[in-house]
């Protein structure tokens, strides 16, 4: 187990069955990906997601994690630390199954992962950039205080072999120095 909050455990991802099919359920739903560029999910195998999660090692930055009820054990979601860049900023991605949406799982991971990376590293800041369209995902990090810096286009590359959309976003951050005070 990585941390707990309230209702939920984030934990590392295995190669067990039950969470390689959750990853295989969220990355392959259009209704999950479609936001992050990925209108029709990604078209990963079951054997790729097990090899990827294989290959991780013994940290808890910058790998898939798994979001889980603590009442009923039931996998939800998946979601990630990332180490601080050069810049001193680190980044998270939550993706929750769609019958769990608009029941406040999602901000509670992402007030554990940022509390988990303020409290375990170094970084000065923490990083999400939401899709423009994604009302929940702004509300989500508007939640741990983040604020709208930036904006911009992930530009879907012209060779992909999958279907591939531009996602407009905004970069919000949390700066270490806030979260302190409200904390």
């Amino acid at each position: 187990m990585i941390f707990e909050t309230e209702r939920l455990i984030i934990r590392r991802a295995t190669t067990s069955n039950i969470d390689v099919e959750l990853f295989h359920s969220l990355w392959n739903n259009p209704t999950v990906m479609r936001l992050v560029g990925f209108p029709e999910g990604l078209n990963i195998s079951i054997d790729e997601i097990r090899d990827g999660i294989a290959k991780h090692d013994d940290t808890d930055f910058d790998k898939k994690l798994i979001v889980q009820l603590k009442s009923t054990g039931e996998l939800i979601g998946e979601c990630k630390l990332g180490l601080p860049a050069d810049d001193g900023i680190s980044e998270t991605d939550v993706k929750l199954k769609p019958e769990y949406w608009s029941r406040g799982y999602g901000k509670e991971v992402k007030r554990g992962l940022v509390d988990y990376l303020f409290t375990h590293t170094a970084c000065q800041g923490v990083k999400g950039t939401p899709n423009k369209m994604n009302i929940a995902s702004r509300k989500m990090q508007q939640s741990v205080g983040a604020v709208k810096v930036d904006e911009g286009t992930f530009k879907a590359p012209a060779n992909s072999q999958l279907p591939r959309i531009d996602v407009p976003y905004y970069t919000y951050i949390v700066y270490r120095k806030d979260w302190e005070k409200t904390e």
